[in-house]
Order: C-alpha cells, then structure tokens, then sequence
C-alpha cells in the first residue's frame, strides 16, 4: 500500500494524480538530486511524496479552495518543486515568478491573479511582499520557505505549513486530488507578448499533460536515466523538464548555478543521460571542453577537412580516414568531460550558435532545439535527430503547425492555451474560434515538415523604394556565418539596407593566419564583407546588404535579447539611439 495514499491507480486526468502514482511505483528510488552547499543532496520519490502529500493538506488547512490563486517568488530549492507540485495537485492555480523581478512587477502579477497565498525564499522575500499587501487585497498568506517559525505578520514558515498538513485526516488527500478536472486552470505564466503588455498566459491541467505526452503515451523512463536541469526553474524550459520528469518517473538533478556559472566538473560528476540548458551556457561548456587537452588542434583540423570537402566535393581515402579518427576522438573527448553518458541535450531560449551545432552534429551527439510560445506550452515541436542551423524540427503528433498567407506560424492542439487570465480582448486577438493560435512568428515549413523561424510578423522594414523587408529573416542569415557572432540590419525607411556587425575574431584570425590581437580594421572588414557578398546571392535585390560597419564589441542587452524560444529581440529604436554616429557615416549623402 502506498505510504503517501496514492490517489489513482491509473489513467491519470491530471500530473498531481500521475505524481502519487510515481510514488507508489519508485517509493525508495531517488527522484530529485539537489544542489545545496556545493554538495548534492538526493531525495527519493516516497520522501518527496509525503512531503507534496503534507504541503496539499496543509494548504487545505488554511481554507484556500480549488481555484484559489497561490504565488511562487523563489530560485530553485526542493520547496519550490514542492510547491509547483502541491498547487497543481490541489487544483490551486499557481503564479511564478522570478525573484530578481521589481517590486512593481511583483506587484502587478500577483494583484491581477488575486494570489492568496505566496510562497517566498526567506524573510526577506515576505518582508518584499508584505511592503506590497496594501495592494494585493486578495493576499491572507505568506509561506516562508527558509528558516523557523517566522514572527513577521501573515506569515508562517514551510516547516509550520507541512506540520498542518499532519493534523489533517490523511483520507483527505484523495478528495482533494479527485476533484481537480482535466480543464481546471492549472498555472498562469505571465509573459509580455509582442506588445510587451504583461498578459497571463492560461495553462489548464489538460494543457500540461498533453505537452508532456506530445501525442504518445508516457512511459516510465529507464532506472539509470539522469535528467540535468541548468537552469532556473522559472524559466519556461526549466520547469517543463521538471514536471516531464514528474510524468515519466526520472531522476532529476538540478544544478544550483542554473544559467549563471556552470562548472562542467559537476556535470561530470553526475554523469547525466541528457541535459536541458539555454544556448549560452552551452557556450560556456563548449570552451570549456576546447580548452582540455588537443580538442581544439582535432576540431581545427576538422574544420580544415571539411572545407576541403565543402571546395571538392569529397575527401580522398586518406583524409576521410583521418576526418574519421578525429571524429571519433571529440565525440569520446566530449563524452568524458560531461560524465560519459550523455545522449542528448534539450535546449531552448535562444538559437544555438551554428558553430556549437556543426560541432556536435560532427560528433553525433543531438542538439535538440525547440519552440513554442508560452501559450502553446513552450515546446510545440522538436528537432529530433537535427543540427541544423534554423530548423527547428517537426511538430509533436498532437500538434498541428501551418503558415498563414502572410507568413505567420499558426498552431493548434491540446497543449494551446485557453486564453489570458481576465483579458478577453487579447484573447480574441490571438486565438480563432477554430482553436488557431496566432503565434506573431514568421515561419516556413521546410519540404521535410521541419519548420524554419524567419521574423517576427510586426519586424517589418518600410523602405523608400516601396519594398517591405523582414530583418530578422536576413539576421538569421548572417548570424549563421563563421564569421559574424551578431548582426543588426539597418534599412527601415531609408534608401538601401546596411548592417552592423560584430565579428568572430578567432575564426578570422585563422583563416587569414594572424594572431587576433594583430587583427587590423581592414582585415575585419575584407573579411566579412566577402561573407556579406555570398549571403546577397541568396537574396532578393531589393534585400541586400549595400554597406557594413564594423563593431569591437556585443551589442548591449537592451538592443539585442532573447525572448522565447529561438528567438532574437532587437530594439529598432535602441539601435538608432545608441549606434548613431556609424548609421550617419553608412547613411552620409544618401
């Protein structure tokens, strides 16, 4: 029998059912690994359970009923994961947010979505909320996740929360958990949009599962699969891993550092099956493993053998013999710095660098990118067994993907959200009575069913000569050469298109066999303008890149950001404010 009163049996209508359901299958088994203190903490599947188990009749206890809204401000911690999965199974809508968020958003979110509890990370996250209470008139409770009993008012602490939860008779659990409905509002995620207009995003119960299933049933993951989370659970990407995990029954382990420091000996040491991250910290790890030993002299090589190739057509019986042995050589190289038994690693947030992508697709270990809005659950579509630039993947068996007429990526399925919490005008907007979701991204479906991610459908140039011209479109392009780390097209409203572009040093130091620190402006220049000349050939006349300019340094965040998922942000009208002396000099005369 299981210890935690396991509500179903099978055929759960919801992730808190499926949940105790993993707990009475795993019991002992280890399901969460967790960073604290530079150590690794693991905790298995029944003490978790009881915990969840304790915090729902806790929860109960202070008479918040189905359908309540209840906040979440932390960085990972086990508290947090019991949180998210105590409110989803109580049919408790939950709210997270970002502690590193202002007071002002903090505020918006949790009074548009009548929160009437909040988690937080210590007594300086309540005393935060309680500054704000005056204007959250539905807020009674503040649940202190670190730390004793706390004095401040409205308050009491996770450990007081859990003892609640052991007063309460333990048939209650099974009531609780039953009434929550497939189509009950399971979370709000509160996203700015295009327009950059907080709205909540609706999530029900049916919409979690079926992201989680993508049209298949859920098996039980193998007992010696590790799933590696470096990143905040309040990232989108993050936080679907956890609760897949939650379906599938794998071990998890999340890495302390998440998105700000990642140290690849920690990785090693959990020897993880796969990893979820975002790009940039794929970056990290990438030099990280250049730097050991004579990866970079085989990868240098590598890069040789393949223009060879590029330029030829083939490789002669020698050369392919030693492109192979190199081959081999990273893939082993990479295997063993990140434990030895990867398979594959899950990223989103931002595209990949190609560079990285040509790198492990050389080596034969996946990169899976993924997109989806916030509104279709953040993973609509998967690029399993692809590392191309671009491509994005195919959809999920239960998701339908197409292109609109002006180019815009439509997408519908039971993972698409029902709305935003209380705004039926955005709603209308963005969803067609048949369930099409309006996703704002300008895409193209490859002869393959991949999908290719083109703009965004409002980044639109007006230029003098009549033409409209999608900039991103031209961005991605240019982003995908060696040579250019970042490019802003310039254009709108002017007579031809220019860009600013921000070099790879390395890459053209060792094709012009210099050293980078003797790199001149004329070689940067020469050198990316001839890549700007073959990227014209696959342009139409009126898209072309007329004139460059040369940066020494990244574009700022506030100019060049990632959004969502294999998604780039660029600030038109910060471009034209902070780069206005090198627009003038392209622009001189014209």
């Amino acid at each position: 029998m299981n210890t935690v009163n396991d509500p179903v049996e099978s055929g759960s209508r919801h992730l808190g059912q499926l949940f105790f359901h993993r707990v009475g299958e795993l019991g002992e088994k280890t399901f969460i690994k967790l960073q604290r203190m530079g150590r690794f903490e693991e905790i298995s599947w029944k003490a978790f359970g009881a915990q969840v188990r304790d915090a729902v009749l806790g929860l109960d206890s202070l008479g918040l009923g189905k359908g309540e809204t209840v906040g979440i401000l932390s960085e990972n911690r086990l508290e947090w994961l019991c949180a998210d999965i105590a409110t989803l199974a109580a049919g408790l809508p939950n709210v997270v947010v970002s502690p590193r968020l202002s007071e002002a958003t903090i505020q918006r979110v949790f009074s548009h979505s009548e929160a009437r509890a909040v988690f937080v990370e210590s007594e300086v996250g309540a005393g935060r909320i309680l500054n704000l209470k005056g204007q959250l008139p539905s807020l009674r409770y503040i649940i202190v996740m670190d730390g004793p009993a706390s004095v401040l008012p409205h308050t009491l602490s996770f450990d007081q929360l859990l003892s609640r939860g052991r007063q309460v008779e333990r048939s209650r659990l099974r009531s609780i958990v039953e009434s929550v409905h497939p189509d009950d509002l399971a979370t709000i995620m509160y996203t700015s949009g295009s327009t950059g207009e907080s709205k909540g995003v609706m999530r029900t119960q049916r919409n979690l599962l079926s992201n989680i299933e993508s049209g298949s049933p859920i098996k039980l993951s193998h007992p010696d699969e590790l799933f590696v989370i470096i990143l905040s659970l309040n990232h989108l990407l993050g936080r679907y891993g956890f609760l897949k995990s939650v379906a599938t029954g794998r071990a998890t382990a999340i890495v302390e550092a998440t998105e700000q420091d990642v140290d690849i000996k920690t990785i090693q040491s959990l020897s993880p099956t796969a990893m979820t991250l975002v790009p940039r910290v794929m970056e990290r790890i990438w030099a990280t493993v250049l730097a050991a030993g004579d990866v970079k002299r085989d990868w240098d090589a590598v890069e040789m053998l393949e223009r060879i190739r590029s330029e030829r057509g083939s490789l002669a019986a020698g050369e392919a013999e030693q492109y192979e042995a190199l081959r081999i050589s990273l893939r082993e190289a990479v295997k063993s710095a990140l434990g030895g038994r990867i398979k594959y690693v899950s990223y989103g947030g931002a595209a990949m660098p190609p560079r990285i992508m040509q790198f492990f697709h050389c080596i034969g270990i996946p990169l899976l990118g993924s997109y989806g809005t916030t509104e279709c659950g953040g993973v609509s579509l998967c690029g399993i067994g692809e590392n191309r630039p671009g491509s994005l993947g195919k959809p999920f068996a239960n998701v339908e993907v197409c292109v609109a007429d002006d180019g815009e990526i439509m997408v519908r399925g039971p993972t698409v959200t029902p709305g935003y919490f209380k705004n039926p005008e955005a709603t209308r907007e963005a969803l067609e009575p048949d369930g099409w979701y309006h996703t704002g991204d300008l895409g193209a479906i490859e002869p393959d069913g991949s999908l290719r991610i083109v703009g965004r459908k409002k980044d639109i140039f007006n230029c003098s000569d009549g033409s409209n011209i999608y900039p991103s479109y031209i961005e991605l392009f240019l982003e995908n050469d060696p040579f250019i780390r970042q490019a802003v097209l310039l254009g709108d409203r002017r007579s031809f298109i220019a860009a600013l572009l921000v070099p790879e040093r390395d890459k053209i130091a060792a094709e012009l066999a210099k050293r980078e620190e003797v790199l001149t402006g004329r070689d940067l220049e020469e050198a990316l303008w001839s890549r700007v000349e073959k990227i014209n050939e696959r342009l139409e006349d009126y898209e072309k890149i007329r004139k460059i300019s040369v940066l020494a340094n990244d574009f700022p965040e506030e100019v060049r950001s990632v959004t969502a998922f294999q998604k780039i942000k660029v600030d038109r009208e910060a471009v034209e404010r902070l780069f206005q002396s090198q627009i003038g000099e392209i622009y001189r005369g014209h």
